[in-house]
């Protein structure tokens, strides 16, 4: 498996993977399969383009596994913050220990761009992702309550997360 930083070419690849993580796992996104599968393509290589965010893709041979898009604060005062957003794991991958390594490949990115924290929110329900960023160091710092409505009615509350790179410690 490798991780790289998508370009535009890989587009396609990242749309069909991110409308399948809308389509799994609606609770998990603030966006929905209905809103983005009606998207064009050329939406999906503006948001890797992006000057401010950076999208990882794990691959295995030609097959994207795993995205996960890291996204720095365009606002000076603010300049010191990432987020990391859109993490997503194929469903006939999940439990083999992909996400651990595109995660760390966008926390030392994060680094290099001298990133001081990374901030990112979870369903307070998904315990695996939460276990996930907890072992690279990331602490609660608050709860949002009902931030997503289904549209079903159902309110969704999130986790606030935050890893402070003085007690990161690699996985």
């Amino acid at each position: 498996m490798h991780i790289i930083e998508l370009t535009k070419d890989y587009a396609p690849l990242y749309r069909e993977l991110r409308l399948q993580g809308l389509q799994e796992n609606p609770t998990s996104f603030g966006a929905s399969f209905e809103e983005e599968s009606e998207l064009p393509l050329s939406n999906f290589e503006e948001k890797i383009l992006h000057p401010h965010r950076i999208t990882f893709g794990a691959f295995e041979s030609d097959e994207l596994l795993s995205i996960l898009t890291l996204e720095k604060s365009n606002f000076k005062k603010m300049s010191h913050i990432s987020t990391l957003s859109g993490m997503y794991v194929h469903k006939a991958f999940r439990g083999q220990g992909i996400s651990k390594p595109i995660m760390a490949s966008a926390i030392m990115r994060a680094k290099e761009l001298k990133c001081e924290q990374i901030h990112l929110s979870v369903n307070i329900e998904n315990k695996i992702a939460k276990e996930l960023y907890t072992s690279f160091g990331f602490e609660i710092i608050g709860m949002e309550k009902e931030i997503i409505k289904m549209t079903n009615g159902k309110y969704i509350d999130e986790y606030r997360m935050a890893l402070y790179f003085d007690e990161w410690h690699e996985v």
